[in-house]
């Protein structure tokens, strides 16, 4: 009975959490979130110290790649990581895959790595490999491609104060939230591309 409450509590939160998800959010008008925004950080400040770490609750949590296995963001601590939250049916997400492929080509040599969550239809149901690995193979992705649960999810759109994807994360090399990129358009992605050229340069 406990555990079917639980999950009845956690179609409501995905519910309202998934509501705005409709069109996708952030479709053409940009919207660049410093960490400073969302987590009380000192945007201004050049050394990395200065930034939060990745709350535990995500860091700790578990995502699973198209082949079952699982890993922690946690695990990648060392590497510059940018994690891309989206899903096959969002326009802005699918926009923004050249340039996220384009940084991965760049960078991936140099300890950085592009983490793409699927969070699922937008309804809270899983998207299968069936529909994400065809996806996957049109649109030519070259990172890493995972699930994310609806309870990874939810903490997500907490910590970044929205609830619509594509959204994005920039995490250094110590685990410090760096960034938060909200929506798709191009004043997003040259935001997107400055920001990890100069986390990637310290």
């Amino acid at each position: 009975m406990k555990k079917v409450l639980e999950n009845l509590a956690l179609f409501a939160i995905m519910t309202v959490a998934f509501s705005a998800l409709t069109g996708c959010s952030g479709s053409g008008e940009a919207n660049v979130a410093p960490a400073a925004e969302n987590s009380n950080v000192q945007s201004s400040a050049n050394k990395s110290s200065q930034y939060p770490p990745l709350a535990s609750s995500l860091a700790q949590a578990e995502f699973e790649l198209l082949d079952g296995t699982k890993f922690t963001l946690a695990d990648h601590k060392g590497k510059v990581l940018l994690v891309n939250i989206w899903g096959t049916w969002c326009g802005p997400c699918r926009a923004e895959m050249p340039h996220l492929v384009e940084m991965q080509e760049k960078h991936k040599d140099k300890g950085f790595e592009v983490i793409g969550l699927n969070i699922g239809d937008g309804s809270g149901e899983i998207e299968s490999n069936e529909l994400i690995e065809p996806f996957v193979e049109k649109m030519k992705l070259n990172y890493t491609i995972a699930r994310s649960r609806n309870e990874s999810t939810v903490k997500f759109f907490q910590l970044t104060k929205k609830d619509g994807v594509p959204q994005t994360l920039l995490i250094d090399r110590e685990g410090r939230l760096r960034n938060v990129f909200h929506g798709g358009g191009n004043s997003v992605i040259e935001s997107m591309h400055q920001m990890v050229d100069k986390t990637m340069a310290e």
